[in-house]
């Protein structure tokens, strides 16, 4: 487990590489970090899907969510409560509808709603020996916000395409458990619009990296992970969280 949390660090250090590399913040860049984190798509821990842990979902599962976000100089600080339904598409894919509401520091909320799925593209041999395989999937999620904040009229929309590769397990017990890891480079673009008076849209884009750790039993319905994401801006927080999932074999 060792070597596979250091080939994932490695794996997330060359995806953030081109993230140092951005200098300058502007009205587009803060407007596109704040769509991403007042919607499911950046203010809710990633899920360890059926396509990431490399199993096949036969019915529909749902998930309890919660994420953190830390207050900073674009975003008071977040506590985001989500409820997630995935539903197998095929082998291989799913897809999933989120509804929750992200509780801001200063009192307000923000309703957030999106509309996902995720699909696995290939998996090859990992290391030498025990049947180890990297997965190589492809998701995306469409997002949407209505925050409340100072009695201003805004929604913000999300849009972010990753590449989740996660480490699978070798050859196990049917009813062992298993722990998978992965880490998702992503591209994000987000549109916020509000009026104060004036109307305004700012929208922009931003590279974005998240995962976290997989922990299930192929013989049981119940399975939880603990995940991270990050939107690459200048003070940005990471969000922190996890996922309770019930169903889906």
């Amino acid at each position: 487990m060792r070597l596979a949390v250091r080939h994932i660090a490695v794996l997330a250090l060359f995806a953030a590489a081109p993230l140092a590399a951005q200098v300058g913040v502007s009205a587009d860049d803060i407007s596109a970090y704040r769509a991403l984190m007042l919607t499911p798509v950046g203010a809710l821990p990633p899920i360890a899907t059926s396509t990431i842990t490399g199993e096949v979902q036969s019915g529909v599962a749902f998930a309890v969510r919660y994420g953190y976000v830390g207050g900073g100089d674009n975003l008071s600080s977040l506590n985001n409560f989500g409820a997630t339904a995935i539903l197998p598409f095929g082998i291989g894919t799913t897809v999933s509808l989120t509804g929750g509401v992200a509780a801001i520091s200063n009192g307000s909320s923000s309703l957030m709603l999106s509309i996902g799925g995720d699909t696995r593209i290939t998996s090859l041999p990992f290391g030498s020996a025990g049947g180890s395989r990297l997965g190589i999937g492809l998701n995306g999620e469409l997002g949407y916000g209505k925050p409340r904040e100072n009695d201003i009229d805004e929604h913000v929309v999300s849009l972010a395409v990753g590449l989740p590769l996660s480490l699978l397990p070798g050859t196990m017990a049917r009813d062992a458990m298993r722990i998978v890891p992965w880490v998702t480079p992503a591209f994000g673009y987000g549109n916020e619009t509000f009026d104060d008076g004036v109307n305004q849209t700012f929208s922009g884009s931003r590279f974005m990296i998240g995962g976290g750790l997989g922990f299930y039993n192929p013989s049981s319905s119940f399975s939880f992970s603990v995940g991270v994401q990050y939107v690459s801006i200048a003070n940005a927080q990471l969000e922190v969280g996890g996922n309770v999932v019930l169903g889906g074999r």
